[in-house]
């Protein structure tokens, strides 16, 4: 996968989180974000996507990172389980 790949990763869940945002407050928005990840993205797509939180310069946005973040912690979880 190129680093092209990773920017449009990046836009698609920069899109998803503002789309899911609408109306919600920041928790819940990024639940629902991370659980629309969870549910219809590949595992290579959701690796690649949390691979993102390494680097300091990500163009997330505030409410995909937090996303990503809840969605690293869940993937964590099940491979510890």
């Amino acid at each position: 996968m190129s680093s092209n790949h990773t920017t449009q990763l990046i836009s698609m869940t920069n899109q998803i989180a503002a789309n899911l945002g609408g109306g919600r407050d920041e928790e819940a928005a990024a639940a629902a974000t991370c659980r629309h990840l969870e549910t219809f993205w590949a595992r290579s797509m959701k690796q690649r996507l949390v691979a993102t939180l390494e680097h300091d310069d990500t163009e997330l946005s505030p409410l995909a990172k937090r996303a990503v973040v809840l969605l690293s912690e869940r993937l964590a979880e099940r491979q510890a389980g």
